[in-house]
């Protein structure tokens, strides 16, 4: 974007308000809002709010006349702070919550609301903006729109540990404050805006264009709907996309229809060559845009992928070469038709290709495509975008060159080879990724010389598409030597001092969480002070100088903790963990009072919660009382962790050998059953074991046996390997194979290996090898994070290790450290690990601090970190409890 632009709707906003007072309001700016507030205004805690759209040609004028209004009425509002903050609200992906909500206006009362509404309606009629999904439209063609809801800040800690906007209803009671699409207007509120007598209009229409009955909804996105659709002529089942006007929309006056009409004449191209689905039409319906084209059976790339290409047997790891070999030579053919078509597609991922029965490969969704002399928003896809164009900031560019999709192709095929996604973090290393899979993944081997060639920075040494399809005629692995690696110790030294230089005791969180923090208890182990701290005593067991910055977390901590008085018990959504990391750091430091705020905290942790798992529930403060148990002998922590398992075995949900559990509210879980360790069945069986052990009541290790079943059960064999789903969303044939700690294999294979120890059950044992086979084979496309990343399947490797006392274990460990390493992205001079997103934080559960938690066991031993040994006092008392 032109520095010129980034001021642009500030000064408009300015040079309005300085016809009404400008010394009488109020500007705050951060990273996305600009507010404005008359200086008498007082803080609602909720009410009717007022949005208005905008497209960024109309940007100017929208907020002009419309500050006008609000400054008559002295009404508080904040809009986006430059067009760039525009564009993200009205691209095709963004999120529908907050689509186009360019001006949002905080009115005093109902009746300023409906006074407010009324003008701003009559001086924007005929502007352009989008639809808002989540609010009602004021009138017939306005730019206004409106909902009730909580004003910020508005939120409250929920029962699964995440702040969440909430509202009193008419009864004094806190409900969440729903910002779905069609829950504009609560139930028990009166919309001031429609008189009971006037329908309230809903978009759309079930048969559309007078012609395509709609069936099902395949995806939804602010863009529109991808729908599976009847010809009523034809009878035949086509697939409906719709482009909703003004979404997309960018500065030369275009949005998403142009898109349309991109990919219908893309269809047209290819669709009679068989490389896309057959082209049936194009048409305007309710000012929308809509392309109806050929149904085909299949999946995406991105789910055959993670379904169907499977390790191989024996010693190498990843899917089987010659299949990638002939999708790899397919993904050519196809890229070729599109650059012979004249156009270059910008977005070539996994996600637009289909694989139909037979393995044969279709491209879908084409609304990227641009022709050499075209300009026109970017549509990218982190992670498969070119280097070269990362870095274009205006919102209407030249297309993009054939290198680009060069590059994309390259990133495809990487995910076709190996299964990971390449990373969207600057400054990956993603040659020397290559380099490093190649050494223990066969069909990355394949491919290393044309992979490197494809994702190389320098757009001119990228293979042409001849020269591609001639290296994949016979491709043979080529020795070579990997890449040098930042060291475990290199890691750890510098984890520890990005943690000692990045701490901001003044702030909201010690460590700022740009991808989660503000969502979570900064308290907590998962993204808050809780859980760095638990890993820089850790450091100071092995022997690192970090006590001044656990003095200095442990304080913050204790002094932070009364400000958010509700109690969410979750180990590490919850406070169970803070806890447990308090009592550990006042010990380290000879610390009573920092001890004895861990204790009294573990003592107030509620022992019946409406979600029974182990991040944010019942079985979480189970876990960590029965820890703080072991630490000092207090009968009155194993008296409340015997609570915990009572409820948990109360609440059980028994048919025959099946158990499980669900949370009854308070999450996004409700309703339904999960298995893997953070919120299902295997989290909670291993608390009950543990419980069972401690308290010597059978029950609950009934209850772990029939946890086992009810996980070997459902267990997805595959050869040497064994995966799990993550519950009833994702059952039946079309489940993607997990191997995480949250949820998969890593996680069940942890309460299997602690379950295997205790009893000395032989299926148990077998199927924990299993699953460690299966995080073996993942560890080359892993994230780095804890959470389910290599972090915690380094850790279950460890305890695999000791449990079994087998080198291969601790071999495979020491690969996942290497795999480890090779994410690590440079900050200055410290090497660190992204997260997910490609940001680098320093958290437990989504950041550096989980990574360097697994290095400093594997380098100086000691046991895994919240949920201790697999070798606990559980082996010596279960057996009494059998006996």
């Amino acid at each position: 974007m032109p520095v010129e632009d980034a001021d642009l709707l500030a000064d408009c906003a300015t040079a309005v308000l300085a016809r009404h007072d400008p010394d009488s309001w109020r500007h705050k700016v951060d990273d996305f809002w600009h507010f404005v507030l008359p200086r008498e205004y007082r803080h609602r805690e909720q009410g009717w709010k007022l949005h208005l759209s905008a497209t960024p040609l109309s940007a100017c004028l929208v907020l002009s006349r419309s500050i006008a209004v609000l400054a008559r009425h002295r009404c508080a509002f904040k809009f986006t702070k430059s067009l760039r903050e525009l564009h993200r609200l009205v691209e095709p992906n963004a999120d529908r919550t907050a689509a186009g909500k360019f001006i949002t206006v905080y009115p005093d009362d109902d009746g300023h609301a409906a006074a407010i509404a009324a003008e701003l309606h009559e001086v924007t009629l005929g502007l352009p903006g989008q639809w808002i999904l989540t609010d009602r439209r004021y009138r017939e063609n306005s730019l206004v729109f409106y909902r009730y809801g909580a004003f910020d800040p508005g939120f409250v800690l929920s029962d699964g540990g995440e702040y969440v906007a909430a509202l009193t209803d008419a009864d004094g009671k806190a409900v969440d404050d729903q910002r779905g699409v069609g829950k504009a207007v609560p139930e028990w509120t009166v919309d001031p805006f429609h008189p009971a007598a006037e329908p309230v209009r809903t978009p759309g229409s079930v048969l559309v264009g007078d012609r395509y009955r709609v069936r099902t909804a395949i995806r939804q996105s602010n863009r529109g709907g991808v729908y599976i659709a009847e010809d009523t002529e034809s009878g035949e089942d086509i697939v409906l996309k719709r482009f909703r006007r003004h979404t997309g929309a960018a500065t030369d006056g275009s949005d998403s229809r142009i898109r349309a009409r991109a990919e219908a004449r893309m269809l047209m191209a290819l669709g009679s060559s068989g490389a896309a689905p057959r082209y049936h039409g194009l048409f305007a319906w309710d000012g929308d845009l809509f392309v109806a084209q050929e149904k085909l059976d299949g999946v995406p790339l991105r789910r055959f992928a993670a379904r169907t290409l499977r390790p191989t047997e024996g010693d190498s790891l990843g899917p089987d070469t010659e299949l990638v070999l002939d999708l790899a030579r397919q993904l050519v053919d196809l890229l070729e038709r599109v650059h012979e078509a004249g156009y270059v597609l910008g977005d070539f991922t996994p996600n637009n290709i289909l694989v139909t029965p037979g393995n044969r490969l279709k491209l879908i969704d084409l609304e990227s495509a641009l022709r050499a002399w075209e300009i026109g928003p970017l549509l990218t896809t982190p992670g498969y975008t070119a280097p070269e164009i990362l870095g274009r900031t205006r919102l209407i560019n030249p297309a993009p060159e054939v290198p680009v999709d060069l590059y994309a192709l390259g990133a495809t095929m990487l995910y076709l080879a190996s299964g990971v996604h390449p990373p969207a973090c600057p400054g990956t290393r993603i040659v020397e990724m290559v380099e490093l899979m190649a050494t223990r993944q066969p069909a990355v081997a394949s491919l290393r010389t044309v992979l490197c060639g494809l994702l190389a920075d320098d757009p001119g040494a990228r293979p042409d598409l001849s020269a591609v399809r001639a290296a994949l005629r016979d491709p043979q692995p080529v020795p070579h030597t990997p890449p040098t690696q930042p060291d475990p110790d290199r890691l750890i030294a510098d984890m520890l001092a990005e943690l000692e230089a990045t701490t901001t005791p003044d702030g909201p969180a010690l460590w700022p969480n740009s991808t989660a923090g503000s969502r979570h208890d900064p308290c907590s182990v998962h993204v808050g002070a809780a859980g760095v701290l638990a890993v820089l005593s850790q450091a100071i067991r092995a022997g690192y100088d970090t006590a001044d910055l656990v003095e200095t977390t442990a304080d913050w901590l204790v002094d932070r903790l009364p400000r958010e008085p509700k109690i969410v018990p979750g180990l590490l959504f919850g406070r169970a963990g803070t806890a447990v990391s308090l009592v550990e750091a006042g010990r380290l430091l000879g610390a009573p009072d920092i001890e004895t705020a861990g204790l009294d905290l573990a003592a107030r942790l509620p022992v019946r919660w409406p979600i029974p798992d182990v991040h944010q529930g019942t079985a979480g403060a189970g876990m960590a009382l029965l820890a703080l148990w072991r630490m000092t002998g207090r009968a009155d922590l194993l008296d409340r962790a015997r609570a915990c398992a009572d409820h948990l075995l109360a609440i059980a949900d028994i048919d025959g050998d099946v158990i499980s559990w669900s949370a009854s509210s308070g999450s996004s879980l409700a309703g339904t059953k999960h298995w893997g360790f953070a919120h299902g069945v295997a989290g909670i069986g291993s608390f009950l074991l543990d419980a069972a052990s401690a308290t010597g009541d059978e029950r609950g290790l009934d209850a772990a046996a029939r946890c086992v079943r009810t996980l070997a059960d459902i267990a997805d064999r595959d050869g040497r390997a064994a995966f799990w789903p993550s519950g009833e969303a994702d059952e039946g044939a079309d489940r993607i194979r997990l191997t995480g700690f949250c949820s998969g294999s890593n996680g069940v294979g942890t309460f299997l290996l602690r379950y295997f120890a205790a009893t000395g059950d032989a299926a148990a044992a077998e199927l924990a090898e299993a699953a460690a086979y299966a995080v073996r084979c993942a560890n080359a496309v892993a994230t780095p994070v804890w959470c389910h990343g290599l972090a915690s399947d380094g850790d279950f490797l460890l305890d695999c290790a000791d449990v079994f006392g087998e080198a291969r274990y601790l071999d495979w460990s020491t690969d996942t450290a290497t795999s480890l390493a090779s994410r690590a992205v440079r900050r200055g001079e410290r090497w660190l690990t992204p997260d997910e997103g490609g940001d680098v934080v320093a958290a437990f559960g989504n950041g550096f601090a989980g990574p360097l938690s697994f290095l400093l066991r594997l380098r100086h031993g000691g046991d895994r970190l919240l949920i201790g040994p697999p070798r606990s006092a559980v082996r010596d008392a279960v057996p009494a409890i059998i006996g």
